[in-house]
Parts: C-alpha cells; structure tokens; sequence
C-alpha cells in the first residue's frame, strides 16, 4: 500500500517536472480551471453519502513545429465525505499526446498515467493505471485508414484485479460532409490476469456515427459487439455495447450534455454450467452549466445507472448528483 502510494506520486509529479523541462515555451497560453462542488451518492450496496469536491484540470498544446504538436492535460480531484468518520478520497491523471504530419499521412503517440492514493468516492480501491497508445493514419479524400497498438497495465492495492491489456485496432473513418461522420472499427486484444495468472482473448466489431444537426447540436452513437474468451470456467462471454451522447449550446451562455449507455453480457459454457448467465446495465449522465463571463461556470451533473443480473439478488442502482462552480484561469 505505502509502495503503491509513493510511487504513483512520484511518477505523477515527476512526469510533470519532466515535460515542464523539456518544453518549457508553450505555442499557446495554457488554461486552468478549478471547481469546488458538492455531491450527493446513493447507491444500492453502500446507501447515501456526501462529499464535497475540489478539483483542478490544467491543457496546454503546443506546436513544436509545422508538423508536430503536443498536448499535455493533468487533473486531480479532492473528495471529503461528510460524515461523523469523514475520510479523504482522490484520483489523478496525466497523459500527453503527440502528433507528427506528413504528406503521406501521421503518425500518433499517446502516454498517460492515472491512479489514487486513498481511493475514489465511486468505491474504487488505492490503484495506479499506466496505459499507452501508438497508431498511424492515412488520408484518401475524405476518409481516413487507421491502425494502432494499445494497453494499459493496472495495479490495485488489495493485489486483485490487477490486470495487463494490450490491443490492436483498424479502423476507417468517412467525412461525407461537415454534417455527418461514420467509422468502424476492428479490435483484437489479450488481457492477463495477474493474480489468476489467466490470460482472455478479446475480439470485436465497432460501428459509429456523428454530425452536427443545425449549428448548435453535435451528437454521436456507437454500437459494439465481440466475444471474449476466457481461461477461467464460466468467464467467457458474448458482449454488447449501445451508447450515444448529445451536446447543445443555443447560446454562448448555456451548454448541455446527455449521454446514454447499455451493456449487455451473455456468459456461454465452458467447463461447467455457470451461476449468472446473463447481464445487463444501463445508464444515463446530464451535464449543464451556465457562464455570465466565460470565467465562472455553474455546473449541474446527474448521473443514474442500473444493472439487472439474472440473479435478482445483485440488481444494483446508482444515483449521482453534484452541483457546483468552476473557474476558469
């Protein structure tokens, strides 16, 4: 646990100093913006709780030549429950980017680091999560090729669930028209399970589209399907994916976001009959804020979700509301 905490802090601030030293004159100013919110949970397994928040994102892009970009993004959040044994709970991200362009097309590397030192309000434990990412794209017209390499590697204090993925994806994109976008996308991936020391295979099929729909609503859905194969008995499963998520601004004052999902996870025999043979979940997020001077933003979200096992015993539902204000530096 001490282990876990001291070297995610020191790889948080230390990647920070790093790139902070090797770029030190940023092409743009960067931004800031901190929030101070209080939030309300209530869940089936774990009641009602209130915390109040504070939390900090800081962007900063940079074009390090004509053909070479950069962006960095860091974020923290601060949770204290309000209650008699009020504790302290956090998570943290960093991740940088780079883009190089050429005439043939370009070339993407993205690495970030995420954890927590006491773990989430949401009930995660302490956890340290680097991922990365490296993929090239080529443009014909106006559709784009892709492929790319991905993983991330996490570790969790209570030594369970730790896991190793790594991925491969192509993929094909279509911009008819400033309107309407469509994609789809292959994946084939292995996961290691570190504390089983069981391996999965992973294959599925992505399938999405987007646009704008007058001048002020962007929206977007995206289905997916695949199949992961499992060492464990009874683990190996059928999945299914739905989600989709609008965004509108009908004025400069005013943002609204929704988004809705759904999974549903069919397990098939392997060894020995299984317990559960199905899952499903599903949920709804909301996001409104409102500026009087692009400066201070007040925020509303509401979040709710539910899943419904076959067994009714571990029907669970969560509830999440917060209310809060932003500034922006």
């Amino acid at each position: 646990m001490d282990l876990l905490r001291r070297t995610s802090l020191a790889i948080v601030v230390g990647g920070a100093l790093m790139l902070a030293a090797l770029f030190p004159a940023a092409a743009y100013t960067p931004s800031l913006l901190l929030g101070l919110y209080g939030q309300r949970i209530v869940s089936e397994d774990q009641g009602g709780q209130s915390a109040l928040r504070m939390s900090g994102l800081l962007s900063w892009r940079s074009a390090l030549a004509d053909n070479v970009s950069v962006a960095l993004y860091a974020g923290s959040s601060l949770d204290r429950t309000l209650t008699s044994n009020g504790m302290f709970l956090d998570s943290h991200s960093l991740s940088l980017d780079s883009l190089l362009r050429g005439e043939a097309g370009s070339i993407f590397l993205e690495g970030g680091l995420s954890g927590s030192l006491q773990g989430t309000l949401e009930g995660q434990s302490p956890y340290i999560r680097p991922d990365w990412k490296i993929g090239g794209e080529r443009r014909y017209n106006n559709r784009v090729a892709s492929v790319a390499y991905s993983g991330y590697c996490l570790r969790q204090s209570q030594g369970t669930g730790d896991s190793l993925f790594q991925g491969l994806q192509l993929g094909l994109a279509s911009y008819p028209s400033v309107r309407l976008r469509y994609g789809f996308e292959i994946l084939g991936a292995w996961e290691h399970w570190i504390e089983e020391n069981s391996n999965d295979l992973i294959a599925a099929l992505k399938a999405s589209t987007g646009g704008l729909a007058g001048y002020f609503l962007d929206w977007s859905m995206a289905a997916q399907a695949g199949i992961r194969q499992c060492e464990l008995s009874g683990e190996s499963n059928l999945f299914f994916e739905l989600e989709g998520d609008a965004a509108w601004s009908p004025h400069r004052q005013v943002s609204l976001e929704a988004g809705v999902f759904t999974r549903a996870e069919i397990y098939y025999l392997t060894a020995q009959p299984v317990s559960v043979p199905g899952f499903l979940s599903a949920g709804i997020d909301f996001r409104g804020d409102w500026t009087p001077n692009d400066r201070i933003f007040l925020v509303t979200e509401l979040s709710a979700s539910r899943s419904f096992p076959d067994e009714p015993d571990e029907n669970m539902w969560y509830f999440l509301g917060r209310l809060g204000v932003e500034f922006s530096l």
